[in-house]
């Protein structure tokens, strides 16, 4: 990951919910000065408040020349914050949309088709500096602002370029809801261990470390996936037995986890089009 260098933007965020917060979190640790980032949300969480302790601008009015403008409302909000969205266009503000299946048509169609604008999908793990964001620009973006929009996501984990907005959908269901499936087999495992005999605290900490230590493996291993399982895999033993039933064809966590995605690429579509 690169290190984001503290650099002078002023930078407008609209809704500033759980992974806007992540967001905004990383940014004054490493890389955005409190009193160049103004913060709109009608219902600004106790952390948010905190923060104007330490000059972050919070639901203030400012006639200021912003570089970026982040929108972190939900997808159904989207109609309410036209008129803000409005009044930053035609003022070389570069917008950068998280919402979860809004096109850059549709913002274009709000803002501007001569604006410069960014669709991106963060993911919670951006809240400890480890998320990856999927990021699309418009053909209007200047490479110095996708070199300066690339420095502040950097600043919370990896990021991968799409010229093909049409995979966000599957972006979407994949690493922007991806934590949550983790989190699923994290609670899973730690019941089941409860139920074998262990106490919560001891079947936690095992899972925890195992899922850690695994996706750590994952990240700095030169061999896939597939071969990292079939390492840890004897034949006959008790790995083996567990994976005969979870690659089990009929009902195993394939066929579980295709009909879930899928789940969640369909609803990406479905708020494209509201």
């Amino acid at each position: 990951m690169t290190t984001a260098k503290k650099i002078n933007k002023q930078i407008k965020i609209i809704g500033c919910g759980k992974m806007a917060s992540a967001i905004l979190d990383a940014w004054l640790k490493k890389s955005i000065f409190p009193q160049n980032i103004y913060v709109d949300d009608p219902n600004p969480s106790e952390w948010l408040l905190d923060k104007k302790k330490i000059g972050l601008n919070l639901n203030t009015k400012a006639d200021i020349p912003f570089d970026y403008c982040f929108i972190g409302v939900k997808p159904q909000s989207l109609n309410e914050i036209e008129l803000k969205l409005k009044t930053l266009a035609k003022k070389n503000v570069t917008f950068v949309s998280m919402l979860a299946g809004i096109k850059i048509n549709r913002l274009e169609g709000i803002i501007g088709k001569d604006e410069s604008i960014v669709r991106i999908m963060p993911n919670l793990p951006a809240e400890i500096l480890k998320g990856v964001t999927a990021v699309k620009e418009n053909a209007r973006v200047e490479p110095k602002q996708s070199k300066s929009l690339a420095i502040l996501l950097q600043a919370f984990g990896e990021i991968v370029k799409f010229s093909e907005e049409r995979k966000f959908d599957a972006v979407t269901a994949i690493s922007g809801s991806g934590p949550a499936y983790i989190f699923l087999i994290a609670e899973l495992m730690t019941e089941v261990g409860i139920n074998l005999g262990l106490s919560y605290d001891e079947a936690f900490k095992l899972v925890k470390h195992t899922i850690d230590g695994a996706g750590s493996l994952i990240v700095n291993s030169p061999l896939k996936p597939q071969k990292l399982r079939e390492n840890v895999t004897s034949p006959g033993g008790t790995t083996h037995e567990a994976l005969a039933v979870m690659m089990n064809k009929d009902n195993g966590l394939q066929k579980i986890f295709l009909a879930a995605i899928k789940a969640a690429a369909q609803r990406s579509k479905e708020l494209s089009e509201v």
